[in-house]
């Protein structure tokens, strides 16, 4: 047996027992997980499609990115072979039940329900959905014995255009690299050659330089080419992009992104090609260290770097990558702006991060993960046996995890302690970037909630986050086991949770009393069972749809709760939840 196959079938197995589920099931939730880079619980919880009754696909994850969405969907195979007819179907499916409202009315749809409304909800709120579509298979494109599956990969796997097809190496490379992600970077020496000014042959132009206190910078602009040989020297070292654009707030977001499409389009013509320096932003770039020239040598500057990396421009660089792996003559007339920041200085990495991406809303997520807190709250979850995930491939270099124990994304306990200690069970339902965003202002030294984000050994956080996912734990618990028993059960985690929370919290204590859980678990849903069925009534009376995403998205939604169970939530909650334990 391959290590490929040994490591996969290890997880495999792991997870298997772990959920007590099918291999292949765990297989989803294994091969997803590797694409997403999510702990299997989350997986597990809140992206696979449960049930038989799946409309032809195995998971769905909406993925906020601000003012719009991208929309992850999954086929998964444990078969050696891959199958066009299987594939045909899955892309038919989706364009039947997403694209066009399912008005073939497709039958075996109910356990993809949920997804359905979110996806409803989110395009009647206004909201651009990006799909991706995977087709995961547990087989290998150049298996011998399986011919027909490189022609059927080189058929359909379209990445720019929203289409993935993985074999069973591509999951296992992922794994691999996610793995390295944790380990230092090896170091990359990249020497920049600016570009002379073609305006005054007596001055070369090719830079200007200056400092800010101990920070140097150098602007300049660099043919392509150049930026590619900078991408290709870090794939060589590092076997991955992870570090070259470890302080990128974004990830790659392919060929079907408008701005994207359009940058392709203007180095396909040569007539724009030539105007793309005033056409594009360039990308700005951070070193731990730059050497200036004080003259040019034969006839060119040189400036050597230590350790560059992107922190915007993200797009632009793997748009031009794409175009030179096509042909490198694609991209020979086409330069660019570059600017050039010495530091290591964390703060200030932070600032020039958010600054130069304003394009775009920041995602939080890696920022939150470096902060203080993290690290008194992984240790507290595993001294309580639960993997918590903050950085990128811990997935599948956690100890823990890999021991089959609980799992769980740091950014999912921050949602459920927003939902609940916070109590704002709404905003944790309608933007996790907006909860990210708030504990990462919370680290600031002014912010009102610092004393608790700080990363004081002190702080009363620790056990709020501990609470805060044992809640949520619960809550996944009954929603697996009553899913059957009431349609709003699938849209209700947040509020659910609030619920339990303001029921217990006279005495948190009680949150490892099986007994006492169960009740103010029953208390909560009945409570929500109740509302929804008074609200969608009144929708009914009124001749309007009634929407459950909607509803749970809505601040209505607390205040019918809290108005049904006399609940008077507290005047000075900051101050509260300074000693609240």
């Amino acid at each position: 047996m391959s290590n490929k196959d040994l490591f996969i079938e290890g997880y495999i197995s792991k997870i298997s027992k772990s959920f007590s589920i099918s291999k292949d099931d765990a297989f989803e939730v294994f091969s997803i997980a590797a694409v997403l880079d999510r702990s299997f619980q989350d997986i597990y919880g809140d992206t696979i499609i449960k049930g038989s009754k799946d409309g032809g696909m195995d998971g769905v994850y909406f993925q906020e990115q601000g003012d719009y969405y991208v929309m992850h969907v999954f086929q998964c195979k444990q078969s050696n072979s891959l199958k066009p007819n299987q594939i045909d179907k899955f892309r038919n499916d989706f364009k039947d039940i997403f694209i066009n409202g399912n008005q073939v009315k497709r039958p075996n749809i109910e356990d993809l329900i949920p997804k359905i409304d979110e996806y409803k909800q989110l395009s009647a709120a206004g909201y651009i959905i990006e799909p991706r579509l995977y087709f995961l298979y547990g087989g290998e494109n150049d298996n011998p014995n399986y011919g027909g599956n490189l022609q059927a990969y080189e058929a359909y796997h379209d990445a720019d255009n929203g289409f993935e097809i993985w074999d069973s190496k591509d999951l296992y490379a992922k794994i691999s690299v996610l793995i390295k992600a944790q380990s230092k970077r090896n170091k990359i020496k990249f020497t920049f050659t600016p570009e002379n000014s073609n305006l005054t042959p007596r001055d070369n132009q090719a830079l200007y330089s200056y400092s800010v206190q101990n920070v140097r910078a150098a602007n300049f602009r660099i043919t392509a080419v150049q930026l590619c040989q900078l991408v290709e020297a870090e794939l060589l070292t590092n076997s991955n992009y992870d570090f070259l654009f470890s302080e990128n707030i974004r990830g790659y977001l392919g060929m079907r992104a408008r701005a994207n499409k359009k940058m392709s389009q203007t180095i396909d013509d040569p007539n724009d090609a030539v105007y793309f320096p005033f056409l594009n932003n360039g990308i700005t770039i951070i070193c731990e260290k730059l050497i200036l020239p004080s003259s040019p040598q034969n006839k060119e500057y040189i400036i050597p770097t230590t350790n560059p990396v992107i922190v915007n421009g993200l797009q632009t660089t793997r748009v031009i990558y794409s175009k030179f792996k096509e042909n490198p003559s694609k991209i020979e007339d086409v330069y660019l702006n570059v600017r050039l920041y010495e530091t290591d200085e964390p703060n200030l990495i932070d600032k020039i991060t958010d600054a130069t991406n304003t394009q775009t809303p920041i995602n939080f997520r890696d920022k939150v993960s470096n902060k203080d807190f993290n690290s008194w709250t992984k240790e507290l979850f595993e001294i309580n046996d639960i993997a918590y995930i903050t950085k990128r491939g811990e997935t599948f270099s956690n100890r823990l995890s890999k021991e089959g124990k609980e799992s769980i994304n740091s950014d999912t306990v921050l949602k459920y302690w927003y939902a609940s200690f916070y109590e704002k069970p709404e905003i944790a339902k309608n933007s996790i970037s907006s909860v990210l965003e708030t504990i990462y202002d919370a680290t600031n030294s002014v912010n009102p909630l610092n004393k608790l984000f700080e990363g004081s050994e002190d702080s009363a956080l620790y056990s709020q986050l501990l609470i805060s996912y044992k809640i949520y734990k619960k809550v996944q618990f009954e929603k697996e086991s009553r899913k059957n028993d009431a349609q709003f059960i699938a849209y209700a985690d947040e509020l659910i949770t609030y619920g339990v929370y303001k029921i217990i919290d006279p005495d948190l204590n009680k949150i490892d009393d099986h007994t006492a859980l169960d009740q103010a678990y029953i208390k909560s849903y009945e409570t929500i069972e109740k509302i929804v069925q008074e609200n969608i009534q009144s929708h009914k009376d009124a001749n309007k749809t009634f929407s459950y995403p909607g509803y749970f998205k809505r601040p209505k939604s607390k205040v019918d709760f809290n108005n049904a169970l006399g609940i008077i939530e507290d005047e000075d909650l900051v101050h509260e939840l300074m000693t609240k334990r």
